[in-house]
């Protein structure tokens, strides 16, 4: 290994490095790896670019179609800019690059791993790594086509805490109430055996007390099949009074789902409780939809039967007749646009921690069932001042420095046979934590007539080769779902599918289907690896042709002949076939598992029915284009 300099780096604020894993675009590399002279070279670049301070030299090393947001934020931490107040930062980083070790990885990659070195003048060292993922353009320059530094965001967050707290005074670190909270809190654990949260609601603290051993991981497989909890959570009063007892699964933000009560959960039930500690809803309820009503506060579900929560908080008899059709237009954000951030809710809720600097919001549970909203979202917190230890967080500079959720309303749909009904959202997930980026999904929400419920169910709208990220264009916004039979669904939404085609053009996005059964009152989704699915699942016909595609910078109303081979191909790339065409061998390289090429070379016996048709389908209409251009609008 031939020795490469040490690079020294300080490092700039935590907002600028969270979670940054660049994600790959497309392929436009080629399958040919670098030899070890160019990866060194290229590394020598790399490192002159971080000892002279030279953004534009790093931006240049990495491929024009990565994440751009979370390249930018790299780029400043490896040129060691401080935050727009000038704000030394903690924690120094230096680049052990004369000991990077390389691998070879898929479709003509190399992995080069550098170890990492965090520092703070006396104070004990901490050892990490990244690793870059190094490739060839068509012109033979090598590009960073992924860089994944996971690893090294959290051993640089765990540092950059521990160096606060060993020079960092609280009464600079943390807001008075913060502080009070925290000697309350330790009180509390002579009682109980953790303090997890604290919320603030006007003026007044709540603390979140667990029974048992606390895992802030366990609320990921809340409700999952065979998971057993091993806490049970409750509440406590500004007075330090027990208004909650300490026998639930989750107690959920004060007046988060509706004003003056805390929703609980407990094995799948939920109820409230009121601030004097008084159980108003028995834990017995599948759903709460909090209302907008001048009657009702909310419409609660036990079983096949509906009741109102009264203004008064009393419950009323069941109700007789109930269409959840006739209702869904007076639950809380049905039919809405919304964006959450830490700006948007009165209450601060934070972590009984010194190391973690998010608020947290629990959603209220009917948007969480319906998968619009995950279980928990972390925000920047208020209470404490990370700009006063030169974190940056304020920098107006920085793009996406405040994380938000964004729920758009795309519109409603009704089914031929009037069964059901359907209301659209795009979800986006602008995150500085863990992925770094902007994230978008597609919601669903199912209007059962039949069974008189409210189902949702929560699409990916990304289906290329990388870990996932971005958000949809704009360019193509499409979104239908029908009824297949009783219990089978169809879901077309955007997405992105990256798909590389014959021809060298990209196809960026276009129609996803989704294939939904209907299972226990779920929409459960079929598994499929593939950028059509329809050619698995149903027979195809000229409605398949139609919708928006977005190839290179060509949009189209309609699929190209290009598009329609490449559904035709990966329907044998996912039986293993073994291409005679290298083209189609390396496109579909390392896809379901494969490798440079498929190993049978005829899968004709293992295509199912519905593949046999849609083959012979997709090859006349191939036929038939051939002498009818398509053009892009």
């Amino acid at each position: 290994m031939k020795t490469k300099p040490i690079i020294i780096i300080t490092a700039i604020a935590i907002v600028l490095i969270v979670g940054i894993v660049f994600f790959i675009k497309s392929k436009n590399h080629q399958a040919v790896a670098p030899d070890e002279s160019e990866i060194a070279t290229f590394l020598d670049k790399f490192n002159n670019g971080v000892k002279n301070h030279d953004t534009h030299t790093l931006l240049s090393c990495f491929a024009p179609d990565v994440n751009i947001r979370s390249l930018k934020k790299f780029a400043k931490l490896l040129a060691g800019k401080p935050d727009k107040e000038g704000n030394k930062p903690l924690t120094d980083i230096l680049f052990h690059t004369e000991k990077y070790e390389t691998k070879d990885g898929a479709g003509g990659i190399v992995v080069v791993t550098i170890p990492v070195s965090l520092s703070h003048g006396t104070l004990d060292e901490k050892s990490s790594s990244i690793i870059l993922k190094i490739g060839k353009t068509s012109k033979g320059a090598l590009k960073i086509v992924q860089a994944d530094v996971r690893e090294f965001v959290a051993d640089y967050e765990s540092y950059t805490n521990f160096v606060k707290s060993k020079t960092v005074p609280m009464s600079e670190r943390f807001k008075p109430i913060t502080l009070a909270a925290f000697k309350n809190a330790a009180q509390l654990k002579t009682k109980y055996d953790s303090v997890i949260w604290f919320d603030h609601v006007d003026g007044r603290t709540f603390f979140y007390v667990v029974k048992g051993k606390w895992d802030r991981y366990s609320m990921d497989s809340l409700n999952d099949a065979g998971f057993e909890l091993k806490y049970q959570m409750g509440l406590v009063d500004p007075g330090l009074k027990e208004i909650i007892p300490p026998k639930f699964d989750l107690v959920h933000n004060v007046s988060g789902t509706v004003d003056g009560l805390v929703e609980v959960e407990k094995d799948e039930k939920k109820g409230f409780y009121d601030l004097n500690g008084k159980n108003v809803v028995p834990v017995e309820y599948d759903q709460i939809f909090p209302l907008k009503d001048s009657l009702n506060v909310a419409l609660m579900r036990n079983g096949d039967d509906y009741f109102y929560l009264k203004k008064d908080f009393a419950i009323t008899e069941k109700v007789a007749g109930l269409s959840i059709a006739d209702v869904c237009g007076k639950i809380k954000s049905f039919g809405e646009s919304y964006t959450w951030s830490d700006s948007t809710f009165r209450n601060v809720m934070e972590y009984n921690s010194m190391d973690f600097y998010n608020s947290i919001i629990l959603p209220p549970s009917y948007l969480v069932d319906l998968h619009i909203l995950p279980r928990q979202i972390d925000f920047e917190n208020p209470l404490r001042n990370e700009q006063s230890t030169g974190d940056g967080t304020n920098d107006e500079d920085e793009e996406g420095g405040d994380r938000t959720y964004a729920v758009s309303f795309d519109g409603k749909g009704n089914s031929e046979n009037n069964l059901f009904e359907t209301a659209f959202y795009s979800i986006v997930d602008d995150y500085i934590g863990g992925r770094g980026g902007l994230y978008e999904a597609k919601n669903v929400l199912l209007i059962d007539k039949k069974q008189n419920r409210l189902i949702g169910f929560n699409a990916n709208s990304y289906h290329g080769r990388g870990e996932g990220g971005g958000d949809i264009s704009g360019s193509c916004k499409e979104n239908a779902f029908r009824a297949l039979n009783d219990t089978l669904f169809e879901f077309k939404t955007t997405g992105v599918l990256e798909a590389e085609l014959l021809n060298g053009e990209l196809l960026n996005e276009g129609p996803y289907y989704h294939y939904l059964h209907l299972v226990k009152g779920q929409l459960v989704q079929l598994p499929c690896e593939r950028k059509f699915p329809c050619a698995m699942f149903v027979k195809l016909d000229d409605s398949y042709l139609a919708g928006c595609y977005t190839v290179d910078k060509n949009t189209y109303d309609h699929m190209t002949p290009e598009i329609l081979a490449y559904m035709k191909n990966e329907i044998y790339a996912a039986h293993d076939y073994q291409f005679k065409n290298k083209k189609w061998a390396d496109i579909f390289n390392g896809e379901f598992g494969r490798e440079e090429n498929g190993k049978s070379v005829n899968v004709d016996n293992t295509l199912n029915d519905i593949e046999k048709y849609n083959v012979a389908w997709i090859t006349n209409k191939l036929n038939s284009m051939k002498n009818n251009k398509l053009a892009a609008r």
